[in-house]
């Protein structure tokens, strides 16, 4: 699972597009067989932008999923130019 914090300028169409980039890499990415992404309602200052699980058939599904291009070019093109701040965790049944 993962948050991310965009920089006060992101548009929508910004979080769309990250969440659209996520949402194509199954069935791209090996292994990779849910992507779940939500934005934040905005009701409280201070929040993450987005929220994300990422579910994989197995560990090293998701420890290969860093370096596949598909997902490079997401955090590259789609993420890194709007973003403030991230946070991961990986636990059982979603690894993000």
């Amino acid at each position: 699972m993962g948050m991310l914090t965009l920089v006060d300028t992101a548009t929508a169409a910004d979080r769309e597009s990250i969440r659209d980039g996520l949402e194509a890499l199954v069935g791209v990415v090996p292994g990779l067989e849910k992507a779940d992404v939500r934005f934040d309602l905005g009701l409280k200052e201070g929040n993450a932008s987005i929220v994300f699980a990422m579910t994989f058939d197995t560990a090293e599904s998701w420890q290969a999923y860093g370096g596949h291009p598909a997902h490079v070019a997401v955090v590259t093109e789609r993420i890194a130019p709007v973003l403030a701040s991230k946070a991961f965790v990986q636990v059982d049944g979603a690894v993000a």
